[in-house]
């Protein structure tokens, strides 16, 4: 008896954990998206002014200093970018960034400089910051769903 208790709290502590796991996935339609948002302070403070440096040099002269686009450059905030990108994951904006930008010169961008810009741009559009920097691995930013409406609003 002793040791069918002993394996059931075994196996109790492997099964919960990715019940748990599986548990915070969001699922929206016929998708499911990574538990982690926009909206978990996935960025931080100090990403986000290195972003904003960045983003004036580089970004600016297309996408104008308020983010509001001009001409063939889409806004880079408002509701047409928020309802865009809203249930895609970071990875797909940074990649999107990666491979197409700038229109004259696309993929001379580092990845780190994504980032900070991506960054900056979650701070522009009010997701809130926080301690740790936006990733710039693949499989960590697939991991981070852009949801444009705050959760409970």
């Amino acid at each position: 008896m002793q040791r069918v208790q002993r394996q059931l709290l075994v196996l109790a502590a492997v099964v919960l954990p990715a019940v748990a796991f599986a548990a915070e996935e969001v699922h929206a339609g016929n998708r499911t998206y990574p538990a982690r948002t926009t909206w978990d302070s996935v960025y931080s403070a100090d990403q986000a002014t290195r972003g904003e440096s960045t983003y004036a040099k580089t970004c600016s002269r297309c996408h104008q200093a308020a983010l509001g686009g001009a001409d063939e450059a889409p806004a880079l905030t408002g509701s047409a970018f928020m309802g865009s990108w809203n249930g895609q994951t970071l990875f797909d904006l940074h990649d999107r960034i990666r491979t197409s930008m700038p229109t004259d010169t696309p993929g001379t961008y580092s990845r780190q400089q994504i980032a900070d810009v991506i960054a900056y741009m979650l701070k522009f559009n009010q997701f809130p910051a926080g301690a740790a920097e936006l990733p710039v691995g693949d499989e960590e930013l697939k991991s981070i769903s852009f949801v444009s409406a705050k959760p409970g609003n």
